[in-house]
């Protein structure tokens, strides 16, 4: 390379050098000046936010907080209550409380935590590891409960919340208000009020047909802080549940459940024992009672019904099966075939056919033909010739079959259904059932012949004495039911239960004739036990010979009314398999009725005559 190339290369490479260095110092300088503008800038970010804070962070503070919900509580409405027509009071919500813990709020202060803890504790009685465990397991919570502290007496909760405004420590625990359903006359009713189920759902009785009326409405209440920072609350009241005021007297009730228990522990003592009592004029039931009886309060508990150990050898599938059968209602769930006390039914078909009349006469010899049968009357010697009056009387099978056979299976067949059998009768409570009749086709001699008197054939008590009523009131035929008229909160009526004639069963002039004859079935016939001094009484007896005839089992029974001339009050009595050995009387039934309605006609507004 030539001296002149050397040096020329020299001096690019110098240049290179110098553009080189002159770019790392720009760069250099760049940085710095990029950096100390960035210094710059946070010192003063860091600056205009330490003035917020300091002259604005109270009002950014308050208006964080007003955006945020402070509580969101359920208002619980309280029941309403059931009564009985003068008032008194079978089932009512009682307000309680529940103790609530605000973990977090406790964690926050561990001072106000332990005098907290202590106070509950201490008044409460209440270990304090559990508290302890309960706040501990659940640190973010605004609401813990504990099941020994639900449902604390009002008097109780006072008490803690006085101590509350003595200590200002105590913080972060509130109390909630709640509802338990009491039954203050504890089994009376029990089958007809029902009970409450762990979800607070009416569960058999009226308290499940009802269930919709004595509901009301929860409500909620709303709590948060407002942009100055002043806790505001919003409340939408809770809307309690309408009362339901019953047609049963709880006099009458109570009185009938007495006798009922006294004739089971003292007195012959049956499989069953059931009585229902209804205003004929209007269908209201009066009382409606059998032997089957549990405390409300106390709906799971067996022992007013078996012994412990009866209970203890129970299976799981047993005990329900038997709560069951102890829950239900024997007046209106449970058929049977009825016995004599039907005839009357059977006469009143009869009698609007102009079939029979007051001058029909019958001649019993004790046995009577139908088809290849022979049907025994009650009487196997016979009765001889008796007109209808003593027919009835006499409660006469041969008579009836007689009667039964002039009507044939299609007049039998249309009078069975229009007095109620084989269907329910609508009555305001659940759990009913129609039993079963014949139809038309399967009236076949023998068939017609035992149905006239009441066998072969199965009834409820409700759809009995429904119709019954209906043949001594002149005909019509009330819807039965137990609720008199809805109230609302205050006690205002809102709804009146009106009595529903639902159809016309017999003619003035018949209804007339067997109140006649009920009454002379009462003064001189098989239902004499019945009578009561003072008192006009008209009714039949009953005695139904059970399935399998060869067991000799059998259902005795009494239906009647009084005064006999202007019925305003009727009783039904069964007692199933009285315990004797000879059970095929009906006195065990009519002294019974005897005895009830010696003690309950003056409730109900009815005395003796002197």
């Amino acid at each position: 390379m030539s001296s002149y190339s050397r040096r020329g290369y020299a001096r690019r490479r110098r240049r290179r050098k110098a553009k080189t260095k002159r770019f790392t110092r720009g760069m250099r300088i760049t940085l710095f000046a990029f950096f100390v503008i960035f210094l710059f800038a946070f010192i003063g970010l860091v600056y205009r936010i330490y003035r917020i804070n300091k002259n604005d962070g109270d009002r950014y503070k308050k208006a964080a907080l007003s955006q945020q919900s402070y509580t969101n509580t359920v208002l619980n409405y309280q029941r309403g209550a059931i009564k009985d027509r003068n008032s008194t009071t079978l089932a009512v919500s009682v307000r309680k409380y529940n103790l609530v813990l605000e973990p977090r709020t406790l964690l926050t202060n561990a001072a106000e935590k332990v005098a907290t803890v202590d106070a509950i504790s201490e008044y409460f009685s209440i270990e304090k590891q559990q508290l302890e465990e309960a706040i501990e397991k659940n640190p973010k919570s605004m609401y813990v409960r504990l099941d020994n502290l639900k449902e604390l007496a009002s008097d109780r909760v006072e008490g803690f919340q006085k101590k509350m405004k003595e200590n200002k420590l105590i913080h972060g625990v509130w109390f909630e208000e709640t509802y338990t359903r009491n039954y203050p006359l504890k089994t009376v009713a029990c089958n007809l009020i029902g009970f409450l189920s762990s979800e607070n759902k009416g569960t058999y009785g009226v308290e499940e047909s009802y269930n919709d009326e004595l509901c009301g409405t929860t409500g909620r209440e709303y709590g948060y802080f407002d942009s100055n920072m002043n806790l505001q609350r919003t409340i939408k009241e809770a809307k309690d549940g309408n009362s339901v005021v019953l047609t049963i007297d709880a006099n009458v009730q109570q009185i009938i459940e007495r006798q009922i228990a006294d004739f089971q522990k003292n007195g012959t003592g049956a499989k069953r024992v059931a009585v229902m009592m209804m205003n004929p004029k209007n269908g209201e039931i009066l009382a409606m009672a059998s032997d089957s009886t549990f405390d409300l309060n106390q709906p799971r508990d067996l022992s007013s019904m078996y012994t412990e150990a009866q209970i203890q050898a129970m299976s799981d599938k047993e005990k329900n099966t038997n709560l069951m059968a102890m829950w239900s209602n024997f007046c209106i769930g449970s058929a049977y075939e009825p016995g004599s006390t039907y005839k009357p039914f059977t006469f009143a078909a009869a009698l609007d056919e102009n079939l029979v009349s007051a001058n029909s006469t019958f001649n019993c010899k004790g046995v009577r033909k139908v088809a290849d049968r022979e049907i025994h009357c009650s009487n196997r010697s016979g009765h001889g010739v008796l007109d209808l009056r003593h027919s009835l009387m006499e409660s006469c099978n041969s008579a009836l079959m007689e009667i039964g056979l002039k009507l044939g299976r299609g007049k039998f067949s249309k009078y069975n259904k229009l007095y109620g059998f084989g269907q329910r009768t609508g009555v305001d409570l659940p759990g009913e059932t129609s039993g079963l009749i014949h139809t038309k086709e399967e009236l076949n001699p023998v068939e017609l012949a035992t149905s006239s008197f009441g066998q072969t054939q199965t009834v409820t008590m409700v759809q009995m004495l429904s119709g019954f009523c209906s043949l001594v009131n002149g005909g019509n035929y009330y819807q039965p039911h137990i609720v008199k008229e809805i109230q609302n909160s205050k006690g205002d009526v809102v709804e009146t239960v009106d009595s529903v004639v639902v159809k016309k069963t017999t003619s003035e002039d018949t209804s007339k004739s067997l109140r006649s004859y009920l009454k002379s079935t009462v003064e001189d016939g098989t239902a004499k036990p019945a009578k009561v001094k003072g008192y006009s009484i008209g009714g039949k007896t009953g005695t139904a010979e059970k399935r399998p005839v060869s067991k000799k089992k059998y259902l005795v029974s009494f239906i009647g009314c009084t005064p006999a001339e202007d019925p305003e009050v009727a009783i039904y009595v069964i007692v199933d398999e009285p315990h004797v050995k000879d059970q095929a009387h009906s006195t065990y039934a009519t002294e019974f009725a005897n005895q009830i309605l010696k003690k309950v006609l003056p409730f109900l507004g009815q005395y003796a005559s002197k």
